[in-house]
């Protein structure tokens, strides 16, 4: 998907693919659909609304394609997939356009390593320079956070809060009616699912992250939106679901260039002032 500046026309793009006879339309799969809507979101949050080239190459061309994938499987979640969390229910991209049941990555989405053994280090990894390979290893990180968030909450059916929030509800927290923060504003509402909240701290990191971030940049810019949202709640799960993945706190990368490059080494650390006397 184009995404130019905020108020100026994006384009979407949608192919015919020839894998199967008939060809299949990819409009009529809906992981593919909103994996491109999904880059307008995160174009135009990423850098400000203004300026629409900070996701172009490398790392942050790679999150681009990563949240795009990430955004597509937690919002065609179901109840029924709860399984994700052991591992043993896995999700494709483009299965159906692709005519393959493995879709169109090098692996399924998995909390299971084996299934799909992603980790910061990958990306030195030959086949991983380009951005969809970049991106599928962000979107599995992010896909690792957001069922241990599931493990914590639970799972919400609907991703659509209330339209009157005022209302008893069971979507979001519930927070004392008078609950204001140190400058007298009322507390924001905070999702009271894993999926709904992995979504919700998905897009605000998005705004808090610099133009053109690296992996630290936009997993520590997650944790600071769970501050934001939640008052550091989860600091150690998100921590750890990271460092599950390589990206823990004693992960690094030499001779990295703004274009890509560089030698990744996996860090399986989490801070430990984060994570002392959490249960989880």
């Amino acid at each position: 998907m184009m995404t130019p500046p905020d108020g100026t026309m994006p384009r979407m793009r949608m192919y015919v693919w020839d894998t199967a006879t008939p060809y299949r339309d990819g409009d009529l799969e809906s992981g593919i659909v909103i994996h491109e809507y999904s880059h307008g979101l995160s174009t135009r949050l990423t850098g400000g609304p203004a300026n629409s080239g900070c996701l172009g190459y490398g790392e942050a061309g790679g999150m681009g394609e990563g949240w795009g994938d990430a955004i597509a499987t937690l919002t065609r979640q179901v109840e029924e997939h709860k399984a994700f969390i052991n591992g043993t229910d896995l999700f494709a991209m483009g299965a159906w356009a692709a005519n393959r049941d493995a879709g169109i990555r090098n692996y399924k989405y998995s909390t299971n390593s084996t299934v799909n053994p992603s980790s910061y280090k990958t990306l030195d990894k030959p086949g991983y320079w380009g951005v969809h390979a970049i991106g599928e290893v962000w979107a599995e990180f992010l896909f690792v956070m957001s069922q241990r968030l599931v493990e914590k909450y639970g799972f919400s059916a609907t991703l659509f809060p209330p339209t009157n929030t005022s209302e008893p509800n069971d979507y979001y927290t519930k927070v004392a009616e008078e609950s204001m923060d140190d400058k007298g504003r009322p507390l924001p509402l905070v999702p009271a699912h894993g999926n709904t909240l992995a979504l919700q701290l998905i897009i605000n990191a998005m705004k808090l992250q610099p133009c053109r971030p690296s992996f630290f940049d936009a997993r520590d810019a997650i944790i600071q939106a769970d501050d934001m949202l939640t008052g550091g709640a989860n600091a150690c799960l998100i921590w750890k679901a990271f460092a599950e993945r390589g990206l823990g706190q004693d992960a690094n990368v030499v001779g990295q260039t703004p274009w890509g490059g560089g030698i990744r080494n996996d860090g399986f650390k989490v801070p430990s002032k984060v994570c002392k006397g959490s249960k989880e």
